[in-house]
């Protein structure tokens, strides 16, 4: 009496678990890397000439050009490594806590101490609309700097905000605000009349997409590094 699959009788293998486990395989990996922008512009920089010596001077790989607005907390400057990032927003709050101050940074310009405390609770309108000021002003001054002398703001530089992930929201909204209040100072004619196609007349204003967390202690440290060192 024979036991078993008839496959197995005859002496083939099932490649269906075979199959099952390199795919899975092949999730795990899709789904756990994390590459590096060195390692996406690698094949920017593999020769073309399908071996033969190229004599031509090869490009530089260049970063699509932009305006980085960069917001973290106060107090932290450039020079130190992603863990020494993290032990230094240890020592600034504790967990559940939020960072009251921040530094506003565009190119050179740089706006140390913003006060988030006094633009969420403050009860001193004239307080409150200094501050505002404050950060208009510092706005209105950087953003210039990167003016292309075209008459049409779609051509404009888009700007786009990379607030840490770890500070309250209410920062990038005022730097988002502060931005809009630039470029309606450029179109003093302009009237959004609600039609979105006219968003493609305006300068291109975004935040940075949010961080995937890997769900290590270093990860914060990592996104420091990454917004104080971003040009």
């Amino acid at each position: 009496m024979s036991h078993g699959s008839p496959d197995a009788a005859e002496g083939k293998l099932d490649l269906v678990p075979l199959i099952d486990t390199v795919m899975l395989l092949l999730l795990f990996f899709v789904m756990t890397s994390k590459f590096t922008s060195e390692e996406k512009a690698i094949s920017s920089l593999l020769p073309t000439d399908k071996g033969q010596l190229s004599t031509a001077q090869s490009k530089s790989v260049e970063e699509p050009k932009q305006v980085n607005f960069c917001i973290y907390p106060a107090g932290m400057e450039k020079g130190y490594q992603p863990s020494e990032y993290r032990d230094q927003l240890l020592r600034m709050r504790q967990p559940g806590q939020n960072i009251d101050y921040a530094t506003f940074r565009i190119g050179a310009h740089i706006l140390p101490n913003v006060d988030g405390k006094t633009l969420s609770r403050s009860r001193d309108a004239k307080h409150l609309q200094a501050a505002l000021d404050e950060v208009h002003a510092f706005v209105f001054r950087a953003l210039q700097d990167y003016e292309t002398g075209s008459a049409e703001r779609k051509d404009q530089i888009p700007v786009i905000i990379h607030c840490f992930s770890g500070m309250s929201w209410r920062f990038a909204l005022l730097a988002y605000d502060a931005v809009r209040a630039y470029e309606a100072s450029k179109q003093p004619n302009f009237k959004f009349s609600g039609d979105p196609n006219e968003l493609t007349k305006m300068r291109e204003v975004t935040f940075a997409p949010p961080r995937i967390r890997n769900y290590s202690s270093n990860e914060l440290g990592n996104e420091l590094y990454e917004i104080i060192h971003m040009k």
